[in-house]
């Protein structure tokens, strides 16, 4: 068997250097640490952002205050997701607590805020259909009440005074 060897490079032009061993192996620690800290990230965002989380009451709510205020104190049998900008979340109240809360957090100027007389009767062709992303269901009793935040986002209300199941959509963009 006979090799051939490559040509001998012009005296001019020589191979360029090759990374050493050391510089490859640093070159792989850096990218797996930047791997490891992208998928921590993702993993945490993941957790914070795209499950459900269930809570008894509103005490075990572990969210900041911005987001924990928009529930009422007396919602029992909690379900909250949230995203970057917003927050969902299924409850069950009773109207007049539900009406209290309402009174008390969205009342403004020092004015009084009558929720019940602002409540309105959801639109017929949305019973029976889901409303939102927790897949609560639409029934003929339901009412919805809205309000708009301080920084240009809705919170609306929708309840069954019947059951007191209660689906909130909080925007606070």
């Amino acid at each position: 068997m006979n090799q051939t060897k490559p040509p001998p490079l012009p005296p001019n032009l020589e191979a360029p250097p090759q990374p050493g061993p050391r510089v490859v192996r640093i070159l792989l620690r850096v990218v797996a640490v930047f791997l490891a800290l992208a998928l921590a990230l993702t993993l945490s965002l993941i957790r914070i952002y795209g499950t459900d989380t269930h809570h008894p009451t509103r005490s075990s709510i572990w969210w900041t205050e911005r987001g924990r205020g928009l529930i009422p104190p007396a919602a029992v049998d909690i379900t909250l997701q949230r995203d970057l900008l917003d927050h969902y979340a299924t409850y069950t109240i009773s109207e007049p607590d539900l009406n209290d809360f309402l009174n008390q957090r969205f009342a403004s100027d020092g004015k009084t805020l009558d929720s019940f007389a602002e409540r309105s009767p959801i639109n017929p062709t949305r019973v029976g259909s889901p409303i939102g992303r927790l897949g609560w269901i639409a029934t003929k009793e339901t009412v919805v009440y809205a309000y708009p935040a301080s920084n240009g986002g809705v919170h609306s209300y929708y309840h069954d005074p019947v059951t007191g199941s209660t689906y909130q959509s909080s925007a606070y963009w």
